[in-house]
């Protein structure tokens, strides 16, 4: 563990090196990932908490359809991979300032305070994962493994913002990825086979529609949103070299993850039928340490801990790029009175304040389940404005009663109704209803105001490409046809 540790602060440092030479080149990699770096950073930053440890726990408590977790996620890429064109021909830095283009200077303060709850929120819950394996597995205390993560993941994204993790995804994608394919069957085997672990768990534990069609559907509908607006994703998707990379990259993603999550069912699958008298969220580290030889079940674990440090590191950038781009800017006037300079070195400031932060937030024991649901359903709700985007007939006034009738619905549907079951098969996530009553209020109130203020995706297209211009030296083409940067498309 402390080798991969250590593996992973070289990968970091090396590809960071000049990465705050620029305010685009420190918060989207220069806009030059390519595909190898884009599908390992888009696959890791959700590979981590809940793809591992999550479906592991879930399946060992409920059986094999916990991986619907994973498949449902990865088949809401490959959707996103059609969609993704229209997305990436915009040259901006965050969904905020995006839909502010779109809707207004309320909308975008409205999306980027909910967005940063959302991304420190989820930074917090991240961090306590990391030093929860550190522990189980050492004899490392909590408080030590906790702070042993948190330096390093912060560290390595105020180094070098997305380079630094975008190539530190790399590492941990492709080491847990070759991982687990080796050493779960390794581990199947040396609980007895298929057969024996099937024969050993209860009939409900072997039915692949255990959590019910609702579910899933759910689950699918869900992901659509998270990969539609939610900025740590975007932002990965505009730091694409070409819109060929964002669309071969999530789309390989998605294949992936469609996979994975069969895998780490297994794991908590095996520790159910091995009798495992463990709490459930140890069942993915139980398999590992009691089926694998010692090095390689350390491996994965330490690759487990980089898993949920790359969703760590990401929500952190993602928060800080969307603070600095989307509030601190405007409240200072414009970026035509700051310099590059200043802004990577605000972006950096800002990584450091919220990395602690939420490691303070995450150590002091204080629920954030409330505050985390609510960042990110209203992050979710925002991709209601960019289906309304699609239609000719959006006014710029409707954005905002939109997503405040999408989140005053989120808060109803999670926090008074608890997500209640439909037709007896399983609830439907919150930001489903959210996101659908949003749009239907967006087109609603357009409709509404035959007067209201219009506009052209192309005119947005150009001024967004204007303003970036200033920190890309010209070097950006303007979108051609409106929706593809790719001349070919």
């Amino acid at each position: 563990m402390v080798l991969y540790f250590f593996g992973t602060v070289l990968v970091a440092w090396w590809f960071g090196r000049g990465a705050g030479s620029g305010y685009v080149s420190f918060t989207l990699a220069g806009k030059n990932l390519d595909l190898l770096p884009f599908t390992m950073t888009y696959f890791a930053t959700f590979v981590g908490g809940g793809l591992t440890m999550g479906i592991a726990q879930t399946a060992f408590i409920e059986g094999i359809s916990a991986q619907w977790y994973a498949m449902t996620q990865g088949l809401a890429w490959i959707t996103m991979s059609l969609f993704i064109g229209f997305l990436y021909s915009f040259d901006v830095v965050s969904t905020p300032d995006l839909l502010g283009r779109v809707f207004g200077d309320f909308t975008k303060y409205f999306a980027a305070v909910f967005t940063l709850i959302g991304q420190v929120s989820l930074t917090a819950a991240q961090t306590i994962g990391m030093a929860t394996i550190i522990t189980t597995v050492t004899d490392i205390s909590l408080q030590v493994g906790f702070w042993i993560s948190a330096v390093v993941f912060i560290g390595i994204t105020v180094w070098g913002g997305m380079n630094s993790v975008a190539w530190a995804d790399t590492f941990h994608g492709i080491v847990i990825i070759v991982g687990m394919v080796i050493a779960i069957p390794v581990a199947l085997d040396n609980a007895g086979g298929f057969g024996t672990v099937a024969t050993q768990l209860p009939t409900s534990h072997t039915n692949w529609f255990g959590v019910g069609l609702v579910q899933i559907a759910s689950w699918y509908l869900l992901y659509i949103t998270v990969a539609g607006a939610q900025q740590h994703l975007l932002q990965r998707a505009w730091a694409a070299k070409n819109v060929r990379v964002a669309k071969y990259g999530i789309f390989l993603s998605g294949a992936v993850i469609t996979g994975y999550g069969i895998l780490t069912a297994t794991a908590g699958l095996i520790a159910n039928a091995q009798g495992a008298t463990i709490d459930s969220s140890l069942a993915f580290a139980w398999t590992l340490q009691n089926t694998l030889p010692p090095v390689l079940a350390g491996l994965l674990l330490a690759a487990a801990v980089g898993g949920v440090m790359s969703g760590a590191d990401s929500f952190l950038l993602a928060g800080a790029t969307t603070f600095v781009n989307d509030l601190y800017i405007p409240l200072r006037g414009g970026a035509e009175n700051l310099s590059e300079t200043h802004l990577v070195r605000m972006t950096r400031g800002a990584i450091l304040v919220f990395g602690i932060g939420a490691a303070l937030v995450a150590l002091s024991g204080i629920r954030i389940v409330a505050v985390e649901n609510i960042g990110l359903g209203i992050m979710s709700v925002l991709f209601a404005g960019i289906l309304a985007m699609l239609w000719k007939g959006t006014k710029r006034e409707a954005g905002l009663p939109g997503f405040i009738v999408g989140g005053a619905v989120f808060v109803l549907w999670n926090f008074v109704l608890g997500e209640p079951a439909l037709f007896g098969e399983g609830p439907l996530e919150s930001a489903v209803p959210a996101t659908v009553s949003a749009l239907i209020t967006i087109l609603g109130v357009s409709y509404a105001l035959p007067d209201g203020e219009t506009f052209t995706l192309a005119e947005i297209r150009t001024a967004a490409t204007r303003d970036m211009e200033r920190f890309t030296g010209g070097d950006v083409t303007v979108a051609d046809g409106g929706v593809e940067t790719d001349p070919d498309e």
